[in-house]
């Protein structure tokens, strides 16, 4: 088990901390490529980083594009605001993780 951190804006921060988020949605990149189930997550609140929560994961769900995501999970985000993030390059190359939270 290894603990994986990253960085959260206040509305999904506090979803996740009222347990109401059990779905982070990422790109496969490189540091999402070695997690894996069992690891936890430690997810700090922007922008100070000082306030932080951890889950555990419990599933990882692998999609070609955030579109494919969205098919499965459409309440948890919409594409603009994935493009907010993640450009389609990026998208293209690296594919969409679903992380799990327990």
């Amino acid at each position: 088990m290894k603990k994986i951190s990253m960085h959260l804006h206040e509305i999904p921060f506090r979803a996740i901390e009222r347990g109401e988020k059990k779905i982070e949605v990422r790109l496969f990149d490189e540091k999402r490529q070695a997690i894996s189930v069992g690891d936890v997550i430690e997810f700090l609140l922007r922008p100070d980083n000082t306030k932080k929560i951890e889950k555990k994961i419990v599933a990882l769900h692998r999609f070609p594009t955030f579109a494919d995501f969205y098919n499965v999970y459409p309440a948890e985000l919409s594409i603009s605001d994935a493009r907010d993030y993640y450009s389609s390059e990026d998208e293209q190359r690296y594919g969409v993780l679903a992380v799990e939270l327990g």
